[in-house]
């Protein structure tokens, strides 16, 4: 179960990039500035490319406009619906809501792969029900297509990614107050960064790392509150 997604993240994303050649196997030995380590402690055959070092959420489409800043270790957004950038409800007492994010990607090593194409960075969502496990890897189906990212930055530098981070909840009008309460929150909870060359060398035998976590460059967790 926990590692279901991994292939067939693998085999839709390089479906996703068909135009490019993969078959290219030159190697590389990268300058590691730091190690990373796999879910179970083990230090991972290649570091990590990057760190995502926050991510911010805009005011609508104001992406200068920051109202919540989501840190790694520090997973938790309250995200006030009046400030989505799109929000509207598919059916009565329920809400969608769209935010306009900012992903501050810095590069902290070299790829251990030739890159001749851009990474890949899905939205993963959290789905309901939601319980003890709902950070489990396992429950965390990948979002189709993923952003194809430009990630060209030299070791040291930071770039921004502009992407999207929609939730759904259920709507409910309570007394006293008498003002929305949000609950049964589902949506991107996690943002990921792959370089599909060295994902696929990871996922497959003899090294067959088992979670989405262990084959990305780098990610980071969000948990969502929605208030009015």
């Amino acid at each position: 179960m926990k590692n279901s997604y991994l292939p067939k993240l693998v085999s839709l994303t390089f479906i996703f990039v068909m135009a490019v050649a993969l078959s290219c196997t030159d190697h590389t030995e990268p300058d590691p500035q730091t190690g990373c380590k796999l879910v179970d402690g083990i230090p991972r055959l290649y570091p990590c490319e990057f760190e995502i070092l926050k991510v911010e959420f805009c005011n609508k489409l104001n992406i200068n406009d920051i109202f919540g800043t989501v840190m790694p270790g520090h997973p938790d957004i309250t995200l006030p619906v009046s400030l989505a950038w799109s929000s509207f409800h598919p059916s009565p007492g329920f809400v969608d809501a769209t935010f306009k994010v900012k992903i501050h990607v810095k590069r902290i090593s070299n790829p251990a792969f030739d890159v001749f194409y851009q990474y890949i960075m899905p939205k993963i969502i959290r789905v309901l029900p939601v319980g003890p496990d709902a950070f489990d890897i396992s429950s965390f189906p990948p979002v189709f297509p993923p952003l194809p990212v430009r990630l060209d930055m030299p070791v040291g530098d930071t770039s921004i990614v502009i992407a999207d981070a929609s939730y759904h909840a259920r709507e409910q009008v309570l007394p006293p107050l008498n003002k929305p309460v949000y609950s049964e929150i589902s949506g991107n909870v996690l943002f990921l960064i792959y370089n599909m060359t060295t994902a696929n060398v990871l996922v497959n035998a003899p090294n067959n790392y088992p979670t989405i976590l262990d084959v990305a460059e780098g990610h980071i967790a969000l948990n969502p509150t929605l208030v009015e």
